[in-house]
């Protein structure tokens, strides 16, 4: 583990569920330092500007976030206690350590408007050669307002609640259909990413939302996205994670 991880690396904690129907729960920290041979420090994790207590005996699914890429393994909150006023927790580490591929990206929870529609096959390639001429077009008249002619497809509101290099997560009152083909339009206020237009994906997963009736949560993961495209979404995420961290030591 010493050889992975420095002090400072971020990681992100997934509570894991023994039951399906138990909502997924992940958390952002950082490591501090190795206690032992399988034992990890690390700042007890903020959400929302609030500081989660790790509770002894739950058990993780952890990401590191290292220079060499992404690692995981399985881990067990087995000690908690400040340790120069800083809330640390103490994780038993419980597997090897997995490299992870680079379809696995770091998810940050936000709110974000966006619209979709529903496409098909033909209509991803059309809208994807439309995509690329509306983005040369951009390009050459350095921002100049330029018309999309899209396939002509009905959107449909929703909201964001993370998003990652491979894909969104976000509800919406219209259900798509697991496998389906959706265009999406995110209202992002990052200049460098609305130059991005249309994104589109593949849906994995579409399910009520509990105690919100007529909610449906999709899991979406993108398709005919190029690197470009994906490396500015994977910057924003980390700009925005910097920004957060900053509002959150600015409050303590």
């Amino acid at each position: 583990m010493s050889h992975l991880i420095e002090t400072g690396t971020k990681l992100e904690l997934k509570k894991i569920r023994h039951v399906e129907t138990v909502p997924e729960v992940s958390y952002v920290s950082r490591f501090l330092y190795q206690k032992s041979a399988d034992e990890a420090v690390i700042e007890m994790p903020v959400k929302a500007g609030v500081m989660v207590p790790l509770e002894p005996g739950e058990t993780y699914q952890v990401c590191f976030f290292t220079s060499k890429g992404l690692y995981q393994c399985q881990s067990q909150v087995i000690d908690r206690y400040y340790e120069d006023s800083l809330p640390v927790a103490v994780l038993k580490l419980r597997s090897e350590f997995e490299k992870l591929q680079r379809r696995q990206y770091y998810r940050m929870e936000c709110l974000l408007q966006l619209e979709f529609a529903t496409i098909s096959e033909d209509d991803l390639k059309k809208m994807v050669l439309q995509k690329g001429t509306l983005g040369d077009q951009i390009a050459k008249k350095d921002g100049a307002d330029v018309s999309e002619q899209s396939v002509k497809v009905r959107y449909y509101p929703g909201t964001i609640l993370d998003l990652s290099g491979g894909g969104i997560r976000y509800n919406s009152g219209h259900a798509a259909e697991s496998g389906d083909i959706v265009a999406i339009h995110v209202a992002f206020t990052d200049p460098d990413l609305q130059r991005l237009h249309t994104l589109f994906a593949k849906v994995l997963t579409v399910l009520p939302v509990q105690n919100r009736s007529g909610v449906f949560e999709h899991r979406v993961e993108f398709v005919a996205i190029t690197n470009a495209e994906r490396e500015r979404i994977i910057r924003y995420i980390f700009l925005e994670e910097r920004k957060r961290r900053k509002r959150e030591a600015g409050n303590e």
